[in-house]
């Protein structure tokens, strides 16, 4: 199964968007993926020739009691070449059938479709059954049939269809929404609605270092010092640009202001440092000049 919280990073206000899926057009906040647990199923009354059968079945009860759902989309991929015959690219037909009270038979038609050449994925929406589904703990599901099209009300075998079949990657889309978490998301966001003081902001600050305060000064000649400085200060939702962050301590800091108490702000880092010269004396009393790197902090930024 694979899952993800819903957080949109549009402009604006982000708490908004909080709790909508805008690529979807419902609201939600947590998208999962459930793999299809059926079984393969026998044919109904027919040539193994006309038409394959599956079991549809997921797992439903992974959602908590607390979501609501509010989009349940079938999604059928075809994987590799299902055409794999000069002129197999024929019509089939894509059925979903509610299971019937006796075993591996059908009660009513669903939804229906033809397809012809299909490469990529065939997508159906099955929110009221799902929803059905999950509070119906006994329910085993619906049966997805491929098979010939009709031709004047009968079924042309089509050994194709039947081999399309075969390559069928079956998942189910689910959309929950968590209402109350929502509104504790929004609470959340609105106490950073403030900005902290310019001074407890992440910034380079200045720092003088003199060599006799560390007791260096007995084998440096020169300098007697330097300017070395050092960066001290919060990385606070939003992050400015003036702040230098990183597309993942932009994240980081989104995190943190809804979940403060698991999620820590992100550092406040040297991001360009630049080298001084200085001329000592080494081991054996010779006087040495050298660059030494990344000595002096020119810029700070939130990593």
């Amino acid at each position: 199964m694979f899952q993800r919280r819903s957080r949109s990073l549009g402009q604006g206000d982000p708490g908004d968007n909080m709790c909508r899926m805008d690529e979807l057009g419902v609201d939600g906040d947590t998208l999962r993926h459930l793999p299809n647990l059926g079984d393969p199923m026998p044919g109904l009354g027919s040539s193994p020739w006309h038409h394959v059968q599956k079991q549809l079945y997921f797992n439903l009860s992974v959602l908590e009691e607390m979501e609501e759902l509010t989009l349940a989309q079938l999604e059928l991929s075809l994987l590799g070449d299902p055409y794999p015959l000069p002129g197999a690219a024929t019509v089939c037909t894509l059925s979903i059938w509610k299971l019937g009270e006796l075993p591996n038979s059908r009660q009513e038609l669903i939804t229906s479709q033809s397809f012809q050449s299909v490469h990529g994925s065939l997508y159906f929406n099955l929110t009221q059954i799902s929803r059905a589904w999950r509070h119906q703990p006994s329910n085993q599901g619906a049966i997805l049939e491929i098979g010939s099209a009709s031709i004047e009300g009968h079924k042309v075998p089509n050994p194709a269809c039947v081999h399309i079949a075969q390559y069928l990657r079956i998942s189910l889309l689910v959309v929950t929404l968590n209402r109350e978490k929502c509104k504790a998301s929004r609470r959340k966001r609105s106490s950073f609605q403030l900005p902290l003081a310019f001074s407890r902001v992440c910034k380079r600050r200045r720092l003088h270092i003199q060599f006799k305060d560390v007791g260096w000064q007995h084998w440096i000649i020169a300098p007697q010092g330097y300017m070395a400085n050092y960066c001290h200060g919060e990385c606070p939702y939003p992050l400015s640009e003036s702040l230098n962050g990183t597309n993942h301590a932009i994240l980081q800091t989104l995190v943190h202001s809804t979940d403060p108490g698991h999620t820590p702000q992100p550092c406040c880092v040297p991001i360009k440092l630049s080298p001084i010269s200085m001329l000592y004396y080494d081991n054996n009393e010779n006087v040495v000049l050298r660059h030494y790197d990344d000595m002096v902090v020119d810029e700070c930024g939130c990593r």
